[in-house]
């Protein structure tokens, strides 16, 4: 039988082995976010498949649906086994061990920092279906409150102007965005969310390294992930020149431009969704809350 002293000696060891097997969790992990977010933020073809996992999951922080892009197969709607316990569905037992590691937050709030956690996709669960919100459309009160909601999200203000060859278009020298209205509200729509971004980025002048040519991919990202979101139809931006925006950016670095980017187009459809679905709105909060764990701010990197 062993003695007090063994047991306690025993013990400790394992203490110390759990920890030294998380250190080496977290380290792995941090290593595998580093080469996600290069690897998303150089590859053309991986940054927009990136950008619409993003979009169909705008709660999540951008270094965990790097990871998640390279851990799964093809996923399309992720979350970890809270969040889909939440919308009524269970991750099936033949999945449980095959998530995707990512960086959760801990589930008590005087606990600091982020553990290990896993990340399902919905082709991985059963349960409930999944509460979509209804696309926007031509026509119907839900696509004018949107787009008046969305207009709400500008720094700055607009004015209709039928000549404009494009639906919508920030004018940096004045100001303001110019709204060509002979184009469908579902294009408008579009185009608005891209061109506001410009003018937030912009930021009424004080980006002294605002140049509409140079900020474009973070704009149409931006547009893209708030369309994705209602169902609006919007092309993927072009992506070519991602490698080279982000030419000198540490992983770090690559990881707070997407989430600014997350961030932006987050706050501009949570003010949209209040508008047309506030009861829906306050649940998808409180879910996103969940799975999220990103900051808040909403700053741009400097090109």
């Amino acid at each position: 039988m062993p003695s007090l002293s063994e047991i306690l000696k025993s013990k400790a060891e394992s203490n110390q082995q759990r920890t030294e097997t998380r250190r080496a969790e977290k380290e792995n992990l941090s290593a595998l976010r580093e080469g996600a977010l290069e690897q998303v933020t150089t590859n053309p073809q991986l940054y927009a498949d990136y950008l619409t996992l993003q979009g169909n999951n705008i709660g999540c922080s951008a270094g965990n649906v790097a990871m998640t892009l390279f851990q799964l197969q093809a996923p399309t709607k992720i979350g970890t086994a809270d969040y889909w316990h939440q919308q009524g569905r269970f991750v099936n037992d033949a999945d449980f061990h095959n998530g995707a590691q990512v960086f959760v937050p801990p589930k008590n709030p005087q606990y600091k920092g982020y553990f290990v956690g896993e990340y399902y996709d919905v082709s991985q669960t059963s349960g409930k279906p999944i509460a979509e919100i209804q696309p926007l459309s031509e026509d119907g009160n839900r696509m004018d409150n949107a787009f008046a909601a969305l207009l709400d999200t500008s720094p700055v203000g607009f004015t209709e102007n039928t000549e404009l060859e494009m639906p919508v278009r920030y004018n940096d020298r004045e100001g303001v965005l110019e709204i060509n209205t002979n184009f469908s509200k579902p294009e408008v729509f579009a185009a608005l969310a891209t061109e506001i971004t410009y003018a937030r980025i912009h930021d009424r002048g004080r980006n002294r390294d605002y140049d509409r040519e140079l900020f474009k991919l973070d704009a149409e990202s931006v547009g893209y992930m708030v369309c994705r979101r209602f169902g609006v139809e919007s092309p993927l931006p072009d992506t070519k020149n991602v490698g080279t925006l982000y030419e000198g950016y540490g992983a770090d670095d690559r990881g707070k431009s997407l989430d600014r980017l997350r961030q932006t187009a987050r706050n501009m459809g949570d003010t949209v969704e209040r508008t047309i679905a506030p009861r829906q709105q306050a649940q998808t909060n409180n879910r996103n809350n969940v799975r999220s764990g990103s900051n808040n701010r909403r700053q741009y990197a400097m090109r």
